[in-house]
């Protein structure tokens, strides 16, 4: 299985890890779902030249999927699973899961990390510039992706949905262990097939 290292500056205190550990389960679970959403959609279409054929006849739909039934479509062997940890300044907490969830949280946090790295904010309006070039990251990493719904014609709104639901929120909520320190940058470090332990 894929291996993500997050870098991280410090620890926290036990209540802090707990929360850093749950909402990066979130967000993997949110982003593995996010995946497979947009996968049934594209199984449903073919690549013909420069667009897309219909390989059904159903209109092409990204179904909704509450906040409350997330986790129970990651499939067991997908589940996100804390593999090592590091405790040293600076340390790393290691995660093994599937690949798609794992590449696009690394891509994100990565990019978060090299764009307010080194950045000092001289005042309110460079602060909310930076503030909404990081909003836009949330779906930048997911691009490829969202072209493909728009190209194969789902509708904006359902698009829009998805990725409030499955990106845009559950990265928001990673922000603040990066902004406190707890998440430096992201490297995928294996992508030896292994299972977890039991």
């Amino acid at each position: 299985m894929p291996v993500i290292r997050i870098n991280a500056e410090r620890l926290d205190e036990v209540r802090g890890v707990i929360t850093y550990l749950h909402d990066v389960e979130t967000a993997y679970n949110n982003l593995y779902v996010f995946h497979l959403l947009v996968d049934e959609v594209e199984k449903a279409y073919q690549p013909s030249g420069q667009s897309w054929e219909r390989r059904t006849k159903r209109t092409p739909s990204l179904r909704t999927v509450s906040k409350a039934k997330v986790r129970g479509i990651v499939l067991p062997e997908d589940t996100l699973w804390l593999h090592r940890i590091n405790i040293e300044s600076p340390g790393f907490w290691e995660f093994l899961g599937a690949l798609n969830p794992l590449e696009t949280l690394r891509k994100y946090l990565a990019d978060r990390h090299e764009r307010i790295k080194d950045k000092q904010y001289r005042n309110q309006l460079e602060a909310e510039k930076m503030r909404l070039e990081v909003e836009r990251l949330k779906t930048e990493v997911a691009k490829d992706r969202i072209d493909l719904l728009r190209e194969v014609g789902v509708p904006e709104e359902k698009i829009r949905d998805a990725l409030t639901r499955h990106l845009v929120e559950p990265l928001s909520v990673i922000d603040r262990h990066q902004d406190a320190g707890l998440i430096l940058g992201a490297e995928i470090v294996n992508h030896e097939k292994r299972l977890p332990p039991r």
